[in-house]
This record gives C-alpha cells, structure tokens and sequence, in this order.
C-alpha cells in the first residue's frame, strides 16, 4: 500500500468511525435501528478498491468494538471484548468493504437501477451481518445466550420495541438512498481512479 492509499485508509478509517457513534447521537431513542458504518465502509470498497476497503472495514469495526462507549455496540456494554467476537465483527467490516470493491465490478453507477440493486446487495449484506454477529454473540459469550437462542433472538423483540433484524431493513434503506449518489460523486474525482487503478 503506497503512501496516497495509506492516508487515505487512514482518513476514512476515523471517518467511519466518527459515523458509528454520530448514530447515536443523532437517533438515541433508537438504538441499533439507523447507523451509516456499514454503508460507508462499503463506498470505500466500492470506490477505492477491495484492499482500502476492506482494511477500513477491519480498523473501523475493531475500534468500534473496543472502545466501551455507551453509544457504541451493545456488548461494549460489558466492559470487556471477547476476542471471538472482536474477530467476528472485524471480518464482517471487512466483508462489506471487499464486497463493495466487487459489486463496482459488475453494477456500474450508470444503471438506472442502480439503487435499487444496491438497496438489494446491502439488505443481503446486513441479513448476514445480523445473523452472522448474533452468533459471535453467543460463541463469545456462552454464559448469556447459545446460538440457536441468539439467531431466535435476532426476529424478535426483547430489548427495545423492535427486533434487531430491522436493522437490516433500515440498512437496505440507506444502502438505496445514499451509496448512489455518494458513490456517482466519488467516481467523478480523477484521483479516484488513480488510487484504485494501483491496487
């Protein structure tokens, strides 16, 4: 990674993970209902390539899971990451930055369904997130839940009003609503393609 990608991973980096806490801030009556972490670091894959992205991925959710902040993830809660679960979460950040870096290589921004096959990929993307992160959940901390428990769990409402799985919804929202037109600006920039044309 030259030095222009580095500063670049670097900035996005702190940027996604100033936008995994502004979430909070912004809706905290509703937790884990709106969060733009995920659609980001999938613009970064999208638009710079799978190695930015998915090292953004990486960093961002590793940060946003170690740092117990009581608007960040819910198991910072405990005061104490598991390091299965700490693996869990920073290889699902990095799915959605490599999974960027793929899909720019089959939909192009110029389709006229364009957010609607990102809204589609990013409801994919965070049903497997949920999924996926539940389970994490359960294997790093067996004492509170075990895994058929914690996916049970993702459907239904126990905590707040509404189940965890409406994430995924919200998400595919944002996804639709936002990548596209983040993206259509990104890719205008000539210093764009010269970053990722290097990877």
């Amino acid at each position: 990674m030259n030095t222009r990608r580095l500063a670049l991973t670097s900035i996005l980096s702190a940027l996604t993970v100033a936008l995994s806490y502004s979430r909070g801030l912004a809706a905290p009556s509703l937790p884990g209902v709106f969060e733009f972490m995920t659609v980001s670091i999938f613009i970064a894959g999208f638009c710079f390539g799978s190695t930015v992205g998915g090292v953004i991925g990486l960093v961002s959710l590793t940060v946003y899971m170690l740092i117990p902040y009581p608007l960040a993830h819910p198991a910072a809660w405990l005061y104490s990451t598991s390091p299965i679960l700490l693996a869990v979460m920073a290889l699902l950040g990095c799915m959605f930055g490599v999974s960027g870096a793929y899909t720019s290589n089959i939909i192009k921004p110029s389709d006229k369904r364009f957010p609607l096959k990102l809204g589609l990929i990013g409801f994919l993307l965070t049903f497997v997130y949920d999924i996926v992160s539940s389970l994490g959940f359960a294997l790093a901390y067996p004492a509170f839940t075990d895994p058929l428990q914690a996916i049970y769990l993702t459907f239904i409402p126990l905590y707040y009003p509404w189940p965890p799985i409406i994430h995924t919804f919200t998400n595919a929202i944002i996804f639709g609503l936002i990548a596209p037109v983040i993206i259509r600006a990104v890719i205008r920039l000539p210093e764009t393609l010269n970053i990722r044309d290097s990877e």
